[in-house]
């Protein structure tokens, strides 16, 4: 895991900030400046989830998955708060994990309301959606009433109290960068947030 403090530390590091407390060419107060870096990583961590072209940021597992078979050939199963995207899910009668999701209404969701067209224990997919609570569902196919959750994965939005919870080495770089580029912009420094931006797309894209 890496602590909000030393996420922090890495944004300021990339801003060339001076490590003297009370020092900063910014803002003028070192204090400040931290509070604003730990204020925008939330929007740092989620702009990189959903531009990334691979790999995985802020990974947590869900324990004691409930799942509620509904009659049609699927199971759905209810999903954390800070759900952002499926990286794994294994039911015990499936013959591999699902790593993809689909949203409802899209081709690969509406085959799966005909029982001649449903996928099978060697393609599983799955359906995000939500229930009439408005919480975030995953709908999987196949499931039977016996069926059991083995693992599920997924990225979680950032939380300052747990930090990020793991990922791939070039994403969390470019967490830092994302979050120095938003900094800059905040202080009108837009070149050197266009810089930023630049390093941090290049990361998300896996360009060395």
């Amino acid at each position: 895991m890496i602590t909000e403090a030393e996420l922090v530390k890495k944004v300021r590091t990339l801003l060339n900030e001076a490590e003297q407390e009370g020092v900063s060419l910014i803002t003028g107060d070192t204090l400040l400046l931290d509070k604003h870096i730990a204020a925008l990583l939330p929007e740092a961590v989620l702009f990189i989830q959903m531009n990334k072209a691979q790999g995985v940021l802020n990974v947590k597992s869900l324990a004691n998955c409930t799942l509620k078979v509904d009659g049609d050939g699927g199971a759905v199963v209810q999903l954390p708060d800070d759900y952002i995207r499926l990286v794994s899910i294994k039911v015990d009668s499936w013959k591999r994990p699902c790593t993809k999701s689909y949203p409802q209404g899209s081709v690969i969701a509406n085959l799966q309301c005909d029982k001649y067209m449903r996928t099978g224990n060697y393609s599983p997919v799955c359906i995000e959606g939500a229930d009439a609570a408005g919480c975030l569902t995953l709908k999987l196919y196949p499931a039977e009433a016996a069926s059991v959750v083995e693992s599920l994965l997924y990225e979680a939005r950032y939380n300052a109290s747990e930090g990020l919870a793991g990922g791939c080495e070039p994403l969390i770089k470019a967490v830092a960068y994302q979050c120095a580029a938003l900094v800059c912009s905040v202080y009108e420094r837009h070149d050197t947030a266009n810089v930023f931006l630049s390093l941090a797309a290049a990361l998300c894209n896996n360009i060395k």
